[in-house]
Order: structure tokens, then C-alpha cells, then sequence
């Protein structure tokens, strides 16, 4: 950002400079003109005034004329040597002037025979040729003038001066230096300018920058969220043909080992018994989902009070917690309803947090259930737990599918958590994972 600005402000002053530059080269010619304009016009002036002296005789076929008119005109203005030519180039007279001159360039001849008068500062003439020295050693004021009478079409001659240039070199120079501080305050001034506008501009170049790639973020967090979402439910159609066929067999086998379990006394009935309660784990876990299931076809006929909502899930989750010695606590508020699908849907979620808070704490751990209700029906729910807190990468990719730090985990738990409390209406998020324990929180929008 520094090295464009710095770049930018650069180029304005290289523009800055040519301008002046130029705008300086004009402003001299002007000057300089004017000084040869003034003598064009008492030249022209004192023509007008010889040439009625002499009637019809052209001025050119009068000896000495010319010059006597060119002196004239330049006797009050600083002349150091003059030189007259007339119409055909040829020089006619001269003053001030003890040596011998080239005669004019071919260039300097057409300008003034075509009637433009023009002027510039000159070296001095070399060779001491001048009959009185200008006062400036270094530098005369050379200006050509062409003699022609008032209206008339062609010009008689032309004069060459010399003059005095002290008081014109020091007009360029004030010029100048006006010049180039008008030019330095106005630079200073754009590149103030400008470098506000590009500090404006790149501001706003990068907050637009972060919301774009805030966006790019939410953008690809939905899209996970929809492809995990169509994966659920495809899933979910065609797992529930499946959950349907398997509840009978469970509650056969549940039976089955059951029976077996209270047979046998030795090892094997103790392995057997483990397997008769994760069978009847299992069981249940079939008819939660077969009760979510039956609720999305009856499209929410029914409403539970918010308070039985964590019972639930406690209840479901209290016989583990006590076969690993630990304690659960519940507290909270009611006084509203959620629809059953959005209660089954909450039960589900809960008792995926509690069952996994469960399995964190060590024996004689707790887990806490907490139930809040806020303004226009709003409710959340609180999980949280005194153990280690999550794995790192759990929190790295929280509520994503991931592997499991558990035996026999699939690493889906906390992702279909997540994607069953957007189906409720809800979200889910993390408040806390650290030393001191996890903290879940799910919250419900108020019914609509």
C-alpha cells in the first residue's frame, strides 16, 4: 500500500514538474515578445512619421534613414548596439558596433521578414565587436524587429538590438520562482489529496477484502453444512426401513440374552449381561428414532412442555451414569411448549451430550443439565461437565465428521448433534472446552 502511494505521488509530481516546465518556457517567450513588441511599435510609430517627411521616396533609398528611425525608437530603452537591414537582407547601417557580424540565420530572417517580432537573452557578442560593453558580461537581451509603416503590406527592413538585460533577467527570474512554488504548493497539495483518497480507497479495498473472505467462509461452512446435510438425508431414507426391520429382531435378542444372562452365574454371565444392556441400549437408541421418524410424518401434531424435554433425555441416559458413578444434576425454568418434533428432535441432541459427557468423567464426575427460557418462547440448553475438556482435534473440526477418540466410535456424534439442532429450528455451538471442564449450548428460536 505505502510503495503505490509513494508511487503514485512521484508520478503526480513528474507531471507536476513537466507542466511547470512548459507553462516556464511560455511565460519567458511572453515576456521576451513583449519587449520586442514595444520596440515594433515605435519603430512603426516613428516609420509612420519619416515616411511623411518624405513623402513618396521609399525610406530604404534614404541614407541613414532607417537607422535614424530604429535610434529613435530605441534611445529610452537600454539599446547597446543596433544593426538595420532592409527588405532584401542586406545590411544598410549599424551603431554601437567597432567589428564585423555573421548576418542573420536563414530562420531568425524568414521569422521577421514575415512580420513577427520576437526576442532572447544571448551570449555577447565574442571578439569585443561592441562598442560600449553591457553592464552583464555574461548575457545580452538580442531582439529582432521588423520596420513597417502602419498598414502597410511588406516591411521595409528589419532591426537587430541589442540591449541591456538585467532588468529582463530579473522578471524571468521572479517569474520563476513564483512559478515553482505555485507548482511545489500545488503538488503538495494533490499528493495530500491523494494520498488521503488511497488511504480512503485502500481502507475500503480491505474491509471489503475481510467481508469477502468472511463470506467465502460462511460460504464454505454452508456448503459443508448442505453436503453433510444431503448425506444425512439420504441416510436417513434409507435407514428407516431399516430401523423399522431391526426393532422386532433387537427385542427378540434383547430378550434372548436377557434370558441367558440370568442362567448363567460364571464369566460368561457377566459378559453376557454386558451384552444384554448394550442390546437394551441399542433398543433404545431404534426407538428414538423411530419415535423422530413418526413425528416428521405427523408433522408436529402434539406439543411437550419445555421442562419434560431434559427429564427425557436424562432419563435416558441415567442408568450408564450411575453404572460409572456419576452424578447428574439438573436445573432450569418452563412455563412454554415446543412442538414434539422439535422436543423428540432436542431429546435426541441432549442425550448425545450427556451420553458423551458421561463417558468423560471419571468415577465420581458430574454432568449438569441446565434449562433456560428467554423472551418471544426462546429456550437453550446447557451441557456441561467437569472433565479434560475436548481432544484437539475435536475442537479443530467441531460438529464436522472426524475420528473418533472413543472405542467404537464413528466420529459422527457431535456432526449429526449439530445437523439435528438445525432441523429443530435450533443451533448448537461450543461455549467452553478447558482443564476446568465443556460446556455445550442448544438453543431453540421461539414457535413461530
Amino acid at each position: 500500500m505505502l510503495g503505490g502511494a509513494l508511487l503514485t505521488i512521484l508520478i503526480f509530481g513528474a507531471v507536476v514538474a513537466l507542466v511547470a516546465g512548459q507553462m516556464r518556457v511560455g511565460l519567458r517567450e511572453q515576456i521576451l515578445r513583449r519587449e520586442a513588441d514595444a520596440l515594433a511599435a515605435v519603430a512603426a510609430l516613428q516609420l509612420d512619421t519619416r515616411a511623411a517627411e518624405y513623402g513618396a521616396l521609399p525610406l530604404a533609398e534614404v541614407p541613414g534613414a532607417l537607422l535614424v528611425t530604429v535610434l529613435q525608437a530605441a534611445r529610452y530603452r537600454g539599446v547597446v548596439a543596433v544593426r538595420v537591414f532592409d527588405g532584401r537582407g542586406n545590411l544598410n547601417a549599424a551603431d554601437g558596433i567597432v567589428g564585423e557580424l555573421p548576418p542573420p540565420s536563414p530562420e531568425d530572417w524568414r521569422r521577421v521578414v514575415a512580420g513577427e517580432s520576437f526576442a532572447r537573452l544571448s551570449p555577447v557578442p565574442s571578439g569585443d565587436v561592441l562598442l560600449v560593453p553591457p553592464e552583464d558580461s555574461g548575457q545580452v537581451l538580442e531582439a529582432w524587429v521588423p520596420l513597417r509603416r502602419t498598414g502597410a503590406p511588406a516591411v521595409a527592413g528589419a532591426a537587430q538590438f541589442w540591449l541591456e538585460s538585467g532588468a529582463a533577467r530579473r522578471e524571468l527570474e521572479g517569474h520563476d520562482r513564483r512559478l515553482w512554488v505555485q507548482a511545489l504548493a500545488g503538488w503538495g497539495a494533490g499528493s495530500l489529496v491523494i494520498g488521503l483518497g488511497l488511504a480512503w480507497a485502500f481502507r475500503r479495498l480491505t474491509v471489503m477484502n475481510a467481508q469477502l473472505r468472511a463470506r467465502s467462509a460462511d460460504l464454505e461452512r454452508a456448503n459443508r453444512e448442505l453436503i453433510l446435510a444431503a448425506k444425512t438425508s439420504a441416510l436417513g431414507s434409507v435407514t428407516a426401513h431399516l430401523i423399522h426391520e431391526l426393532k422386532n429382531p433387537l427385542a427378540g435378542l434383547e430378550l434372548f440374552v436377557a434370558g441367558q444372562a440370568e442362567a448363567g452365574r460364571d464369566e460368561d454371565g457377566r459378559e453376557l449381561a454386558e451384552a444384554s444392556a448394550l442390546t437394551r441400549r441399542l433398543r433404545t437408541m431404534v426407538n428414538d428414532v423411530v419415535a423422530v421418524l413418526r413425528d416428521e410424518q405427523s408433522a408436529g401434531a402434539f406439543f411437550l412442555p419445555v421442562e419434560e424435554v431434559p427429564a427425557l433425555a436424562l432419563a435416558k441416559v441415567r442408568a450408564e451414569a450411575s453404572a460409572r458413578g456419576v452424578s447428574l444434576e439438573a436445573s432450569g425454568a418452563g412455563g412454554v411448549e415446543l412442538a414434539g418434533r422439535r422436543a423428540n428432535l432436542a431429546v435426541l441432541v441432549l442425550r448425545n451430550l450427556l451420553q458423551n459427557a458421561i463417558e468423560a468423567q471419571p468415577v465420581g464426575g458430574w454432568v449438569r443439565l441446565e434449562t433456560y427460557v428467554g423472551a418471544r418462547g426462546a429456550v437453550a440448553f446447557r451441557v456441561c461437565d467437569g472433565g479434560a475438556g475436548l481432544p484437539e482435534p475435536v475442537r479443530v473440526r467441531l460438529f464436522q465428521p472426524c475420528a473418533s477418540g472413543k472405542p467404537g466410535g464413528s466420529g459422527l456424534g457431535l456432526a449429526l448433534s449439530h445437523q439435528l439442532a438445525l432441523q429443530a429450528g435450533g443451533s448448537l455451538e461450543l461455549e467452553r472446552s478447558d482443564d476446568a471442564g465443556t460446556c455445550f449450548r442448544l438453543v431453540l428460536a421461539g414457535e413461530a
